[in-house]
């Protein structure tokens, strides 16, 4: 075999395993086996978990509606993004602390946040498990927590379009 034989083989042997390196480091959730259906059951149960965790008094603000999301490699896929919001409880502190520690129960990576000013707007954010994205937003006007299922193989314009029907 000849040396541009020899590098041409090299070539394609990288390029093969960073394609396959790509693929896992994106998360790619055709492998996942989660189904649309499952990914909008996923989403809410997550939620509603979540607010359960607070107390009572939460109304749905958005959703379970559908979002478009990448699935890598420029594959599109859907999620589903749900918010659900109510009035603000006298320990904002204390009611970050239990959000974060269910969601790290359920294998979420949290990072917590404040605004700045007077009167600190407190949350925490999460990443991982059963979501892509989740956001619990403790402010003094009103609590927020919402969330965005795994992203899911899925067809966003015609599944848009079946759902008006």
């Amino acid at each position: 075999m000849g040396p541009h034989q020899r590098k041409a083989g090299n070539v394609v042997r990288a390029t093969g395993a960073v394609l396959l390196a790509v693929a896992v480091l994106t998360g790619c959730s055709e492998g996942s086996g989660m189904n649309t259906k499952e990914a909008k059951q996923s989403i809410v149960t997550f939620v509603e978990g979540s607010t359960d965790v607070v107390g009572d008094g939460w109304e749905p603000n958005d959703g379970p509606r559908l979002g478009k999301c990448g699935l890598g490699l420029g594959t599109g896929g859907v999620q589903y993004v749900y918010a659900k919001v109510r009035a603000a409880s006298a320990d904002p502190k204390a009611d970050v602390e239990a959000v974060e520690q269910h969601w790290k129960e359920l294998g979420v990576t949290t990072e917590r946040y404040q605004t700045g000013g007077e009167d600190p707007i407190l949350g925490v954010r999460g990443r991982g498990g059963p979501v892509s994205s989740s956001d619990f937003r403790a402010d003094p006007r009103g609590y927020t927590i919402d969330g965005s299922s795994q992203c899911v193989a899925g067809d966003f314009e015609k599944m848009s379009l079946d759902s008006q029907k």
